[in-house]
């Protein structure tokens, strides 16, 4: 988290935001009421909005999907707290609307990404999302997810984590 907190004040204060995750190992977890889930190794995108202020601002949000020691309350919670998964890199962009389901309807299109368990990360979904969890392959994703948001319209911020950049972006 220390590494990653610095470049947090880059983030826009509110606004719609991707976590690019990497699993480097299949893994099986719980995921909440979702029950068992199993994730193969790659990319995955979780797009979520912060637009609030402070905790519950982009920043706050970010910030505490980075953070080791959490209570696991979301889905998103479960799979970062497994060893096998990173956050690679976070793309942000600021805006006052709630963007998320546009932003992945986009990133599904753009980058031929699907949802590997249905329902994971958009209970509250009301746009029809089959999920806000999106599994994008073995290459890192990143500038295309940047490049998605672009097309939107929306002015993409790119924050990468130093101890991703450290192990390699296979």
């Amino acid at each position: 988290m220390s590494e990653a907190e610095p470049g947090l004040k880059e983030l826009p204060k509110r606004g719609v935001y991707t976590l690019v995750i990497r699993v480097e190992a299949p893994m099986e977890f719980r995921a909440g009421r979702l029950g068992k889930t199993r994730l193969e190794p790659g990319f995955y995108l979780y797009t979520g909005s912060g637009l609030g202020k402070g905790a519950l601002g982009l920043r706050g949000r970010v910030k505490r999907h980075l953070g080791a020691r959490k209570r696991t309350f979301w889905h998103i919670d479960y799979l970062l707290g497994q060893p096998q998964a990173s956050v690679a890199a976070v793309v942000a962009s600021p805006s006052l609307n709630k963007e998320e389901c546009r932003v992945n309807r986009a990133l599904m299109g753009a980058l031929r990404a699907e949802a590997p368990v249905k329902g994971f990360g958009s209970s509250d979904c009301r746009s029809g999302c089959p999920a806000h969890l999106l599994y994008v392959g073995l290459d890192d994703p990143t500038g295309r997810v940047a490049a998605a948001y672009a097309g939107l319209g929306l002015r993409p911020v790119v924050l990468r984590l130093r101890r991703e950049l450290e192990q390699g972006s296979g």
